[in-house]
């Protein structure tokens, strides 16, 4: 029984993989759509998470697809989320690496919490 959860978890996360790269999205744009942590997101694909159905709903919703697609091997038609801002701001080359330097200290700060 473990083994066939333990199945069930990574097709479902093989298959959120799938329609998410065929979607041509992140983990992280995935998980911004869905409200969940992209860092789920990747756990979820890695068949590492037990996932609720709050979540597949959200993630098929995300996704543009039924629920029952996240559990099927068939082709589905899948429509591309392109998200835009109206005024991106402009950044200097020297803005951009504070930028990163500071989501990596960021980063690290908080994925030891």
């Amino acid at each position: 029984m473990k083994n066939s959860v333990k199945d069930a978890r990574k097709k479902l996360g093989e298959r959120v993989r799938e329609l998410r790269k065929s979607a041509e999205l992140t983990q992280e744009a995935l998980g911004e759509l869905a409200e969940l942590n992209y860092k789920f997101i990747g756990e979820l694909e890695r068949g590492r998470v037990n996932v609720s159905l709050d979540a597949i709903v959200r993630i098929a919703a995300a996704l543009r697809v039924k629920i029952g697609d996240l559990f099927s091997k068939e082709k589905v038609p899948l429509q591309k989320v392109i998200v835009k801002e109206k005024n991106p701001p402009q950044f200097s080359p020297q803005d951009l690496h504070l930028i990163k330097k500071a989501l990596q200290l960021l980063n690290r700060t908080f994925s030891k919490v």
